[in-house]
């Protein structure tokens, strides 16, 4: 698990920050960004996180 840098990370999948989990790496040639969502939001996708923060969200991010 990694930990959280303290600014608000937006969701791929919905309008609000607070994403907690990535679920997506862009390859290096597509700028090796770093994809993320709420774990309900990827869940509802049936998509697998590939690595989930440490500290928790914020009261109101996700569902």
């Amino acid at each position: 698990m990694a930990t959280r840098t303290g600014r608000g990370r937006p969701c791929t999948y919905c309008p609000r920050t607070g994403a907690d989990v990535c679920v997506r790496v862009l390859r290096d040639d597509h700028g090796g960004q770093h994809i993320y969502a709420h774990r309900a939001c990827a869940e509802d996708r049936s998509v697998t996180p590939m690595y989930s923060f440490i500290d928790q969200p914020k009261a109101g991010a996700g569902r």
